[in-house]
């Protein structure tokens, strides 16, 4: 069938092969019928080049690449580095991704007798470094698998099974000891979950930047022949590589359109983004300061942003120009303006009451510094415009509580002094893109942030839950304290950021899950 109806004006395009469902639908722009089936019909049936013909000609005629939105593609890209991960999901716009997370799944494995992180030579490892390279990823992987274990049983002791309190279907709080049957079984399980990912939480400080992982990727094509111009203008040996592959790949099933990436503009392009990272601009000496997690460094003045917000929605809702709702607004009193605040903040029930666009006119410019494995989560937030630098070891690195609290402190520090000193060798004899490799997780990591208030309120009310990650927790209330300082007018709207201090973040996640699982077992709905 290749339509899911043929009479309504709502309807699915399914054509066998993706390019001709873009081509059929890129007629919308020149076509006169009433119905895109009956262009189908005259122009596509019988015909099978009709597609690749059509992409080539617009192309060759008009260069018009926002055709190529209409045509999309899932793709997987599996044992790839977190160093070249991280520089494909830095395209934000056109693509989605799903990644395998280092905190639910356990990188304890060997596939054919090696730890899963990146071939020295595929990163581009120089070989007078290679050995040390792999001698420090192996280091680090084995004393992962060591201490899990030992993990474990720190946070069981840590947070005792029996001094937990449980929830019951949002009602009422309970210890293990109060459930029986099946209760205490599901009860149980979602304790044992919860160490488990507090436990990875911690372990993945010790993974290596050139742990392997996979990435789900499904997008439109234009940003498909962007992500191939942007791998191949990085510098980085793997990213070259991979963007080959994707070439190969993309062309064997949209050849008209993917062949934009490497046409003579497109070959001007990847130039033009190599030569804009490499303008010198001479900076000072880098202080030696610990760098907070959290600096506000700019943002609006509170009563400017308060008027410019309120223009904004008023003008939206009213029937007068931007102008005339900015100027009747700017002659309100700040009492006036903040008990329209006051009412926008009692409408929202829930963090997914999001609020209203005109605050997307009130902008934060952060410096974030954090560990790596954070930062990771943080780069997910896709409104928020991150510019950052290739790892380095110039920061120092974070000690969670398994390391700082235990006997395993003294080899975890010992093994980041071992990443330092690779880091610096392969630095000496190759480039920053290529000694990032050997920096684990756990190593700070500032990043420029910037951001407007909504996708604020959307992040620290999501990142503060229980269940995210402890690192990005205390980032999101950190964040939402300097906010409520700079703009305490705003401030109201920020109803859902949860500061309470959690035993077992994913616990009551975990519950939630198998009280799920065991409805759905018995039959009853959710």
């Amino acid at each position: 069938m290749d339509f899911s109806n043929q009479d309504q004006d709502i309807f699915l395009v399914k054509l066998d092969r993706m390019i001709d469902r873009g081509a059929l639908l890129s007629r919308y722009s020149r076509a006169a019928s009433l119905d895109i089936r009956e262009v189908y019909r005259k122009e596509f049936e019988g015909n099978p080049f009709r597609g690749s013909d059509f992409y080539k000609r617009v192309f060759l005629e008009y260069g018009d690449e926002s055709i190529s939105e209409l045509v999309t593609a899932q793709m997987a890209a599996q044992n790839i580095s977190n160093v070249l991960t991280k520089a494909i999901e830095d395209l934000r716009v056109g693509l989605s991704y799903l990644e395998k997370s280092s905190r639910y799944v356990r990188y304890d494995k060997k596939i054919s007798g090696k730890y899963l992180y990146l071939d020295s030579d595929k990163a581009g490892i120089p070989l007078n470094c290679a050995d040390d390279y792999i001698s420090l990823c192996d280091s680090l992987f084995d004393f992962y698998v060591r201490s899990y274990e030992p993990a474990l049983k720190f946070f069981r002791e840590r947070y005792p099974i029996d001094s937990i309190l449980y929830s019951e279907n949002g009602h009422g709080l309970r210890h293990i000891e109060d459930f029986a049957g099946e209760e205490k079984k599901a009860a149980e399980k979602s304790y044992t979950s919860s160490v488990r990912a507090r436990a990875l939480d911690d372990l993945r400080f010790l993974l290596p930047a050139s742990t392997l992982t996979n990435l789900g990727i499904s997008g439109n094509g234009r940003s498909y022949i962007h992500l191939v111009q942007k791998l191949r203008s990085t510098g980085i040996p793997e990213a070259l590589s991979v963007a080959d592959s994707m070439y190969r790949e993309l062309e064997k099933e949209l050849p008209e359109l993917i062949d934009s990436a490497v046409s003579k503009h497109g070959l001007e392009l990847i130039q033009y983004s190599k030569d804009i990272s490499s303008i010198p601009v001479k900076l000072p000496e880098q202080e030696t300061r610990k760098l907070p997690e959290v600096e506000l460094l700019q943002y609006d003045e509170d009563q400017k942003a308060l008027k410019r917000a309120i223009s904004i929605y008023a003008f939206t809702t009213g029937e007068t120009d931007l102008v005339t709702s900015y100027n009747a607004m700017s002659s309100k009193s700040r009492n006036e303006l903040e008990h329209v605040i006051k009412k926008m903040a009692a409408m929202r029930n829930n963090r997914r009451h999001k609020l209203h666009r005109a605050f997307e006119s009130v902008s934060y410019l952060f410096q974030i510094t954090t560990n790596y494995g954070a930062f990771r989560d943080l780069q997910r937030h896709r409104f928020i415009s991150i510019n950052r630098q290739p790892l380095s070891d110039r920061y120092g690195f974070d000690m969670p509580p398994l390391f700082e609290e235990t006997s395993l402190r003294d080899e975890y520090s010992s093994l980041m002094t071992q990443a330092s000193e690779v880091y610096r060798k392969i630095l000496q004899h190759s480039s920053r893109q290529v000694a990032q490799y050997a920096i684990p997780y756990a190593y700070r990591y500032p990043v420029s942030a910037f951001l407007n208030l909504r996708e604020a309120v959307f992040f620290c009310e999501l990142r503060s839950t229980p269940q995210a990650h402890p690192d990005l927790r205390k980032i999101a209330i950190e964040m939402y304290s300097e906010i409520k300082k700079a703009n305490p007018s705003l401030a109201p709207l920020m109803k859902f950021v949860d500061q309470d201090e959690y035993s077992l973040g994913r616990l009551k996640s975990e519950q939630s899950k198998e009280q799920k699982l065991r409805r759905l077992n018995s039959g009853s709905n959710l």
